[in-house]
């Protein structure tokens, strides 16, 4: 960083009258930033040589002051011009909390791998892809909403680089679509030699993301009616996502919107498999990703599973008796938990097509909590269907119409009759058989040598690609997606991909203290300064929200009270924040060339 000499400056006037006076100043040079022309700032202004009484006491006082300056910690000289008008530069605050999430954009190393991907293919725009594509990483961080309203933001960060329009935003978002796959594979190497991968489980779902339109534009769009997560009826498109043991993610796979969450583990593993050269893995799915199909892809290949499986209807039919058997069961002290775990043969299929036997573990296990939770939900529906009844209100049958059913009656007798008259009535027999189900789960797993608790554990681990779901939509607000061409949408999730990397890396790097996605952000867009003259930087307090007292509960875990504390929740969140990246940066007042010193030695300790 440039620091230009402390000088002692004197400066010639001359009035109207054509006398002159020299004002004598001490200034110091300094560079605002990288390639930018040197500025002087004053230090300290001591008037006119010929105004004083003894000139050269005058002198020998500027000299002194020069000389301790350089070791002695003086105060900086603030200057604030009395006409000084609102919305002017030096007014405007500027986000610098930014820098915290560049520090892991650094370390992944994503500006050289997408320098060396504009020479690869000769790219010779007059924007640069890296900036654009940074910015966007970052806003959907900080200020996620759709790629336009970002744009309008774009001059609200400290020192970052944003020369390009929105149309050359737009024209970035098929080149970026061009380095979808590459990109995975750099970052997965970079996270591998930075953080380290455990892939002991390679966990794996799927999702998917609304568009606000009517009908897709043609066969070939993403954007397809299927079965949303959400219930709604727009078209979507559909994610699959894997994740490593450390909660990290590894690779993402985008599917047009009626693709059956079953038919993407094949072609999305086919991918990290060619990709990434992984060995063996054992795949953690839910049980929408387990059909005969996919056990005998992952088992043809040498790989493992281990499925949550269906228990009611005809699907789980097989372990009904198992279920039903009060015997084998295995309980706690407080009878709270209890499970069964047995070895069965089953029926697949080899390379060839050709039926085979092959044997895998079982796990069964009834949870107190979750049977009265499912009880109060289905108790909550059969009220809903009662009163659905009464008033002859129909509807879907995931919700009220779940436990209602329609009956054929002679409206005089009120016997069953054929095509006589429709009566709908409450379906108690079904909630008698649900009601049996209550609390039970059922795992199963190719890998014979884990007992009950690795088995819940590893699949105990499968929430957090969930809450990664979460993420992506509740605070990276990837849905809905405002793009409509292929490689648009593939761009729009790339970087939303690229965002939940860095925000899952930083929560990896807090351990237990670590901070949700909309905290972390809420912190660093608290982080804000002001340029002032001379080249000061003046830093906002970050703060904002009061703290809650926390307490320990059952579990041994602090949770918040109702009681409020002294001190700033957000403040508190920016503490920890600095010292997972080792900064303690407090002072109010910076010099700029030293502000940014400290911005660029920012780094994930």
């Amino acid at each position: 960083m440039f620091l230009g000499d402390l000088m002692i400056k004197f400066d010639k006037k001359t009035y109207k009258d054509g006398s002159t006076k020299t004002q004598v100043r001490v200034v110091e040079g300094y560079r605002p930033g990288p390639g930018l022309p040197p500025k002087q700032r004053t230090i300290r202004d001591f008037g006119y040589l010929e105004d004083q009484k003894d000139p050269e006491a005058f002198l020998a006082e500027v000299r002194a002051f020069h000389d301790s300056y350089k070791k002695l910690n003086v105060p900086l000289r603030i200057e604030a011009a009395g006409t000084a008008k609102m919305y002017s530069e030096e007014n405007r605050r500027l986000n610098y909390g930014y820098k915290f999430l560049e520090a892991v954009y650094r370390q992944l190393q994503i500006d050289e791998f997408i320098q060396n991907y504009e020479k690869s293919i000769g790219f010779r725009g007059e924007y640069s892809l890296g900036d654009i594509f940074k910015f966007f990483v970052l806003a959907r961080i900080l200020h996620p909403d759709s790629k336009r309203a970002s744009f309008q933001l774009k001059n609200g960060f400290y020192g970052l680089q944003t020369d390009f329009s929105l149309p050359d935003v737009y024209r970035s978002l098929e080149r970026i679509a061009g380095f979808e796959v590459q990109l995975q594979r750099h970052l997965n190497e970079r996270v591998k030699q930075t953080i380290g991968r455990d892939l002991s489980y390679a966990f794996y779902d799927v999702t998917n993301y609304f568009f606000e339109i009517d009908f897709p534009a043609d066969e070939n769009d993403l954007r397809k009616r299927g079965v949303s997560k959400e219930h709604r009826t727009d078209p979507i498109t559909a994610m699959g996502l894997f994740m490593d043991a450390n909660g990290l993610p590894v690779s993402m796979s985008i599917f047009p919107g009626n693709t059956s969450d079953s038919l993407t583990l094949e072609p999305a593993i086919r991918e990290v498999r060619e990709s990434y050269g992984w060995g063996r893995l054992i795949a953690v799915a839910d049980k929408g990703l387990n059909s005969s199909r996919n056990i005998d892809m992952l088992v043809n290949a040498g790989d493992g599973y281990i499925f949550s499986q269906i228990l009611r209807g005809q699907k789980g039919q097989r372990y009904h008796e198992q279920l039903f058997d009060p015997d084998g069961w295995i309980s706690n002290e407080s009878g709270t938990y209890r499970y069964k775990l047995f070895v069965e043969e089953y029926e697949g299929r080899d390379k060839e097509g050709k039926k085979v036997l092959r044997k895998r573990k079982v796990l069964l296990y009834w949870n107190q909590a979750e049977a009265e939770m499912a009880r109060r939900k289905r108790e909550e529906k059969l009220e809903k269907a009662a009163r659905s009844v009464r008033n002859n209100a129909y509807s879907i049958k995931k919700g009220v119409d779940e436990y209602t059913k329609e009956l054929i009656v002679d409206p005089e007798t009120g016997e069953l009759l054929d095509h006589v008259k429709k009566q709908r009535c409450i379906d108690v027999e079904k909630a008698e058989k649900d009601a049996k189900f209550d609390g039970y789960f059922c795992l199963v797993t190719s890998e014979l040598d884990l007992d009950e608790r690795m088995i819940r554990r590893a699949y105990g681990g499968l929430w957090r690609i969930e809450q990664s779901f979460r993420i992506m939509k509740s605070d990276l607000y990837a849905r809905p997606v405002f793009v409509s061409k292929n490689e648009h949408i593939r761009a729009h999730f790339l970087i939303c991909f690229v965002a939940l990397l860095i925000i899952r890396i930083i929560q990896h790097r807090m351990g237990n203290e670590a901070l949700s996605a909309e905290r972390i952000a809420r912190a660093l867009n608290a982080a804000t300064c002001r340029v002032l003259r001379g080249g000061v930087i003046h830093l906002d307090d970050v703060g904002g929200m009061i703290a809650f007292q926390k307490r320990l509960d059952k579990e041994g875990k602090l949770v918040d009270t109702l009681a409020y504390s002294d001190e700033d929740e957000i403040a508190l969140d920016y503490r920890l924040i600095q010292k997972v990246f080792g900064t303690d940066c407090y002072n109010i007042y910076w010099r700029q060339e030293e502000f940014n010193k400290v911005l660029n030695q920012i780094t994930l300790a």
